[in-house]
Formats: structure tokens, C-alpha cells, sequence
């Protein structure tokens, strides 16, 4: 869900972006949006893989303990 949530506000960025690029703002302001972007995508990407490498630890540990199928 928390993941779902930052895709949302992501897409709502690029949103407002396409907006801006086509009611002519100043391109330093789209510059702005477009950074702003980057960085969402930055954090996505680790929330993702902090994500993965849990979910991969828990699995290793369950092996390592006999636990897993």
C-alpha cells in the first residue's frame, strides 16, 4: 500500500509537469517539478529495495533454520 501510495503521488508529479509544459511556464519552474520528480523516483527505488533485500533475509533465514518448503 505504501509503495501504491508513492506511484500515486509520482504519477500526480508528472501530471502537474505535462500541465506546465503545455500552459507555458517558465522552465525553471518545470525544472524544479522535474527534480522533484527525480527524487520521488530515488526513494521509490530504495523503499523497493530495502524492500526486496527483507524479504530475501527473512527467506535466507528460514532456510538456514529448516523452516522453509
Amino acid at each position: 500500500k505504501r509503495i501504491q501510495n508513492r506511484v500515486s503521488r509520482i504519477e500526480g508529479q508528472v501530471g502537474g509537469i505535462k500541465r506546465m509544459i503545455g500552459g507555458n511556464t517558465e522552465d525553471d519552474k518545470v525544472m524544479t517539478q522535474l527534480q522533484a520528480v527525480i527524487s520521488s523516483l530515488e526513494s521509490l527505488k530504495l523503499e523497493l529495495l530495502k524492500k526486496q533485500m527483507q524479504e530475501s533475509m527473512v527467506e535466507d533465514i528460514k532456510k538456514s533454520l529448516g523452516l522453509s518448503e
